[in-house]
């Protein structure tokens, strides 16, 4: 009896002591600027720029407004040779719903009337926003590296890979890596539907990320989208001086009319068009984009390695990183 009025006790103990709250202080160091943004060769300068937030200011939950660190005064400079050759200014970016949850191609709020980067020059911008202190960074826009020739074919997609229709369309996206050095590539696509409102002239109706799938053996990363693969990250390692092809299979049923026959469109659609976008790449934003796909594969998991995404802002967080654009075309 004596034994059991003992375990009792211990256990008690234990119990009351478990069940104490643990108090954690983590610091608030305050707000500071956060600057994300690949300026590319084929548009006009343009940026997001918000603040950051203490553990506790963060939206929690369903249907919560995630630009509520938008900043919309901010001053934002940008220079070149120390010379400052443009001010972006603020302008309403989409809205939440339609941005990517781990801003991997982030919105932009901030854009230029006239500045397109050019490959081979450097840029750096300075961010002020009062009561936050100043950031600043800097980036290059690296050399351009050519698509020379997509080859397509139709193909029978294996079993299940599909809804309603068999038929894909296979891509070998060519170009030639520069020897002697190390680049770094992000392969897109985007597809745009046009419709004959009966007055002979195309109109545009729709703009989309193409998703598609691809087993190539140079690819390092792979973007996902819920409907496919978005974007390929790879680096020149084992093609190095080499011309190759880089291959890629699309849906026929994503793509749909005029491709392949079907009801996909409320429009009579009488042309698309899929461009092939290959980008060359700083190395800070290869290194970005894989330490941020690794820290959205370990979210959500309490036991995971902590990852620290890579930053090259002074002064704040973010990316800042330049990107030399190639595009071609297929119209259907």
């Amino acid at each position: 009896m004596r034994y059991l009025l003992l375990i009792l006790i211990f256990s008690i103990t234990y119990i009351l002591i478990g069940c104490q709250k643990l108090k954690m202080n983590i610091p608030d160091i305050g707000s500071k600027l956060a600057i994300n943004g690949m300026i590319s060769s084929d548009d006009f300068l343009s940026l997001r720029i918000t603040k950051s937030a203490y553990i506790t200011d963060l939206p929690i939950g369903t249907g919560d407004d995630y630009s509520t660190y938008d900043l919309d005064s901010a001053e934002v400079l940008v220079y070149n040779n120390e010379s400052c050759i443009d001010t972006l200014y603020h302008y309403d970016h989409a809205e939440p719903d339609f941005m990517d949850w781990w801003d991997v191609f982030p919105k932009s709020n901030y854009t230029s009337h006239k500045l397109k980067p050019t490959p081979g020059k450097e840029y750096r911008i300075i961010v002020n926003y009062p009561r936050l202190p100043e950031a600043s960074s800097i980036t290059a826009i690296p050399d351009l590296v050519k698509i020379e020739n997509i080859d397509s074919s139709r193909i029978t997609l294996a079993p299940g890979s599909y809804y309603d229709n068999n038929i894909g369309f296979k891509c070998k996206i060519k170009f030639s890596d520069p020897g002697n050095e190390s680049n770094f590539y992000l392969f897109r696509m985007h597809m745009y539907t046009y419709y004959d409102p009966y007055s002979g002239d195309y109109v545009p109706y729709q703009s989309e990320d193409v998703w598609f799938t691809s087993d190539d053996p140079i690819i390092e990363e792979k973007i996902d989208h819920v409907n496919g693969t978005e974007a390929l990250l790879f680096s020149d390692k084992l093609i190095n001086g080499k011309s190759y092809s880089l291959d890629v299979v699309i849906k026929g049923e994503f793509i749909g009319n005029p491709f392949v026959p079907g009801n996909y469109s409320s429009y009579t659609v009488h042309r698309k068009a899929i461009y092939f976008k290959l980008y060359s790449i700083t190395k800070e934003y290869f290194q970005y984009l894989q330490t941020l796909k690794q820290y959205s594969k370990n979210y959500g998991n309490p036991l995971a390695d902590p990852i620290l995404v890579n930053s090259n802002v002074i002064g704040g967080y973010g990316m800042f990183s330049g990107a030399a654009v190639s595009t071609d075309s297929i119209v259907f």
